[in-house]
């Protein structure tokens, strides 16, 4: 079962690459969608990694991170809105 988390957390790494092209090449607009997205994967990943090795004290982590990614985007959005 441990096994089915950890192969999952593998897959959903994956969707990170179209995110980072699309945070590289995309218009700004697009960059903050490919950068929230990117994140959301992120807490993802972050919660399957302690289910998959039974380590439920790592579960603190993807929560913070949760809470630090929307602040962050908003303040991306917030530098980069002069050239929106």
């Amino acid at each position: 079962m441990t096994a089915a988390f950890a192969i999952a957390a593998i897959a959903m790494l994956v969707a990170l690459v179209p995110a980072g092209i699309v945070v590289a090449r995309g218009e700004l607009a697009e960059a903050v969608v490919g950068y929230e997205f990117a994140a959301a994967v992120v807490v993802l990943v972050f919660i399957l990694i302690p289910q998959a090795f039974a380590r439920a004290a790592l579960f603190e982590m993807p929560v913070l991170f949760a809470l630090l990614a929307y602040g962050s985007g908003l303040v991306f959005v917030r530098s980069v809105e002069d050239w929106m």
